[in-house]
């Protein structure tokens, strides 16, 4: 009688990662209006967002409310580079992305000796200066009037709405196969380990300090290719990337769509992209509904829509394992 075999333990697959992939590559056949369109890149903007945050809060537990700053900068940064030197935009990406990881590191260097709320208020003042240099430079940024991003070009000539859309796409696609790589590899299990006790992490051999420098530096040029893609989307670039309504729109689609999940910043942002335009026809309860939304999410769906389906599956993988268990014990008795 040949011996009954455990199945291997659940691992996370990339299945999921391009099927989000294949839906998106397939919205500009589906949807033809322009301003659906739009909003597909915006939802994809906000979730190139929200991954960077997602490393740095959900899996390694620094709060940076910062985010928003290096989102800006690297929209500014991508169109002073084609502006005042003339790179193309595939340099001028480049260049913009290595800027903000400069940046980042050099900002990160004394701020990650603070913890909790004392580093939270930190990079949120860091974000106010940022905005306070885009506002009143005006000679250079444009001050509220912001500057214009030189359009998309191919063969000489500019590319319509559905290829800007693609290049939106495949920034996103990077990000997100980058995203679910960290998540799935030991490097997530290390900032796991360091959001849940930097001591024990730190015994058990893990580089705390550089850990947190490379999701600080990470999250942050994930948050100047969303910047960019805003950029390519709308041709403009104004200090409203880094005012407060950018930070609770992240905070908001971290709680919809879940904390320290695999798709959360991508389903939280689907949501609130979408969900304003459904309550348009409240009128003036739109704003009532909408928070009320979110306090139903606090309440009932703590770890949002994400971690419910992650759970779910998780619980099937789990009760599978220990039902095979059983049946082995089961098999060994009977065989005694």
């Amino acid at each position: 009688m040949s011996k009954p075999t455990l199945p291997a333990a659940p691992t996370p697959t990339i299945l999921p990662v391009f099927v989000f992939l294949a839906i998106g590559a397939l919205i500009p056949l589906v949807l033809e209006s322009g301003f659906y369109i739009r909003l597909a890149m915006l939802v994809w903007t906000y979730a190139v967002l929200c991954m960077g945050f997602n490393l740095l809060y959900g899996f390694a537990g620094q709060i940076s409310l910062g985010q928003p700053a290096f989102y800006s900068l690297g929209a500014y940064a991508y169109a002073m580079l084609q502006i005042k030197l003339g790179w193309s935009p595939a340099v001028a990406l480049g260049g913009s992305l290595a800027f903000v990881a400069v940046v980042s590191l050099l900002i990160g260097l004394p701020l990650l000796r603070l913890r909790t709320h004392y580093l939270a208020m930190a990079t949120l003042a860091f974000m106010l200066v940022e905005n306070g240099v885009a506002n009143r430079w005006i000679d250079f940024t444009g001050g509220q009037s912001g500057v214009e991003v030189p359009a998309l070009k191919w063969a000489g000539e500019e590319i319509g709405r559905t290829g800007i859309y693609y290049t939106v796409l495949g920034l996103a696609a990077v990000v997100l196969l980058l995203h679910d790589f960290l998540i799935r590899s030991h490097l997530g299990r290390g900032m796991q380990a360091i959001r849940d006790d930097e001591t024990a992490a730190q015994a058990l051999g893990v580089r705390v300090d550089l850990y947190k420098l490379r999701v600080l530096v990470l999250s942050s040029v994930m948050a100047a290719i969303a910047g960019i893609c805003f950029g390519i989307t709308s041709l403009r670039v104004d200090p409203s990337l880094s005012e407060f309504h950018v930070l609770v729109s992240l905070l908001t689609i971290v709680v919809m769509g879940g904390l320290g999940t695999r798709f959360g910043p991508i389903i939280g942002s689907v949501i609130v992209v979408a969900l304003p335009q459904v309550l348009t026809g409240f009128g003036r309860f739109e704003t009532a509904i909408y928070g009320a939304c979110i306090l139903v999410f606090l309440i009932f769906l703590p770890h949002g829509l994400s971690g419910l389906v992650e759970r779910k599956f998780q619980w099937r993988a789990d009760r599978a394992t220990a039902d095979a268990k059983r049946r082995k014990q089961v098999l060994k008795e009977e065989v005694s």
